[in-house]
């Protein structure tokens, strides 16, 4: 019997590599989680800030002589989508709508967000994508420091 258990016993050796195999796999994948996860919010941040940044740029695009004339903020709309156009070229790869309105500069941007440790699972990149709108203003908004 105790040849049995010895025997049995001395089959085990090579066992623990499997097992380690399949561990090493989940621990990859959740290590890319949540390096990817990292890089990818990062990138769309910056995307936000893009499209918040171009927004702002065509609505600061008043029309001169109907504020002079009359005090009312109009927005001068074709200079109001070049302005906004303009800053979201100089960003490079992104893929962009710029909409203007009588009141409003709408701008949506999207983008291929590209990954790290997930591209050995196969995942080379995502799409994100942001928005922003933004209104002509004038004046202070608050007298408080």
């Amino acid at each position: 019997m105790t040849k049995i258990v010895r025997h049995l016993r001395g089959d085990e050796s090579g066992q623990i590599i499997v097992l380690v195999a399949i561990l090493m796999v989940g621990l990859v994948a959740v290590v890319g989680l949540v390096t990817d996860g990292g890089l990818v919010f990062s990138q769309r941040r910056d995307l936000q800030n893009a499209a918040d940044a171009a927004a702002l740029a065509g609505a600061m695009q008043i029309d001169e002589s109907a504020y002079r004339a009359s005090s009312a903020v109009v927005l001068d709309e074709r200079a109001a989508r070049q302005a906004a156009v303009e800053y979201l070229e100089a960003e490079g790869d992104i893929t962009y709508v710029v909409v203007v309105r009588p009141a409003r500069v709408e701008v949506s941007v999207s983008r291929r967000a590209s990954t790290g440790f997930l591209q050995v699972i196969g995942i080379d990149s995502f799409e994100i994508s942001a928005g922003a709108s933004a209104a002509p203003r004038h004046g202070v908004a608050s007298a408080q420091p």
